[in-house]
């Protein structure tokens, strides 16, 4: 380490990621420099500091000794890390996540999901949009490219949610092309939305064992077998048990499920289909509710992390880059468990960000660091008056500035 001590932040988080630092008999043939340790810690670094280019990463490198010191690179050209970025095999950065994956899933292993609910994991897509003519390879019609990060997110308690698996793929590639990959569990409830309405496939989880509950299009037909009560004053319409028709393998099939419709605040109606049979309509309905985790995970990632703002268009590289992002999110999230702290994975990664360079020390400082203001602020007091009965009329501005 030489004169940078070994506690700074950023050398403790990436050592959290156990990567190993020897030289890949395969995959650092003939590399001088950046061998694939020092990359991937590299491009982690850049994704948690939100460096938007190959040009902010190499400045950064050249400006920071403790990065310089850490990985034992004292700079590298734009092209080294293009290069390395377009040839590295994503299965590498894959299997870091999973390693991620696997320490949260020991610090979260207490977490009995939502009070009430239990563990739910969640099931839906984004899509990442392509240039025109770099990202013709995931053509999907006249006016789009773009590829897919079909996930699974896990709900360990309210407040912790994180991606269990990914599948990629490029947008034409419909969601329940792959969903029989993502439903494996037997211990959690699986959430997902319209874009999963296969009844085959809902009738072989319903014999596997394997619960779910899935949103329906109005115009999906079931055949009503039996009203079940429904609570007054409740927005639940209706709680009935039905059946269902489908075709598999040219044969037309049967299988009955549970049928549970609601409104929601605006007076817009939902249908689920679901073989939970343990929990009430409305505990069915507020496992619904909850599948607007993971469109926040969606914005979170491509907000905070910029996700939507990739380095490179080739194939390996995007693919690459979500397995990245994806392991940075992870890391704040094991930084957030390891110290205990209650504040939110944005302001962890914020504190991140401004302590990076500092020490381990500091950082848990201004991570417990209490508010000094107890107040609420200041309170607006009201106008005096009557209010205006008519909205106040205003008149064309004219100003000129020479």
């Amino acid at each position: 380490m030489g004169n940078i001590p070994s506690d700074q932040v950023i050398c403790k988080c990436l050592d959290l990621l156990d990567i190993d630092s020897k030289r890949h008999d395969f995959l650092d043939f003939r590399t001088q420099k950046l061998t694939v340790a020092i990359f991937v810690k590299l491009m982690i670094e850049a994704q948690l500091k939100q460096h938007s280019s190959y040009a902010v990463i190499t400045e950064h490198l050249r400006s920071s000794s403790v990065l310089q010191e850490y990985l034992g690179l004292p700079s590298i050209s734009e092209s080294q890390i293009s290069r390395k970025l377009r040839t590295l095999p994503y299965i590498y950065c894959q299997q870091l996540f999973l390693n991620a994956v696997c320490k949260l899933q020991e610090l979260t292993r207490d977490g009995k999901g939502i009070p009430g609910l239990g563990r739910l994991r969640i099931i839906d897509s984004t899509e990442l949009a392509l240039p025109e003519i770099v990202g013709r390879w995931a053509y999907c019609s006249k006016h789009k490219n773009a590829v897919k990060m079909h996930t699974r997110l896990i709900v360990t308690d309210p407040d912790t949610v994180y991606p269990e698996r990914i599948i990629a793929s490029t947008a034409d590639v419909a969601d329940s092309e792959v969903v029989m990959d993502l439903v494996v569990d037997d211990d959690a409830i699986h959430v997902m939305d319209r874009g999963y309405i296969v009844y085959g496939n809902f009738a072989r989880w319903t014999e596997q064992n394997k619960r779910f509950v899935a949103r329906i299009q109005q115009r999906n037909r079931v055949e009503i077998l039996r009203e079940r009560p429904v609570p007054e004053g409740a927005k639940v319409l209706r709680d009935a048990d039905v059946r269902m028709a489908f075709r598999w393998n040219h044969e037309v099939k049967t299988a009955d499920l549970r049928l549970v419709e609601f409104t929601d605040d605006q007076g817009k109606t939902y249908r689920l289909l679901t073989n939970v049979q343990d929990l009430t309509s409305e505990q069915i309905c507020e496992v619904y509710r909850h599948r607007w985790m993971i469109e926040l995970f969606f914005k979170w990632i491509k907000g905070h992390l910029k996700l939507v703002k990739l380095y490179s268009y080739d194939p390996e590289a995007v693919w690459t880059q979500m397995y990245l992002a994806l392991t940075a999110y992870a890391l704040v999230l094991i930084v957030k468990h390891m110290t205990g702290t209650t504040r939110t994975p944005w302001q962890v990664l914020r504190l991140l960000r401004l302590y990076m360079s500092l020490s381990w020390e500091a950082f848990l400082q201004a991570l417990n660091r209490q508010p000094s203001r107890t107040s609420r602020g200041r309170v607006k007091k009201g106008k005096r008056g009557r209010p205006r009965k008519h909205p106040l009329k205003l008149k064309p501005a004219r100003l000129i500035v020479k």
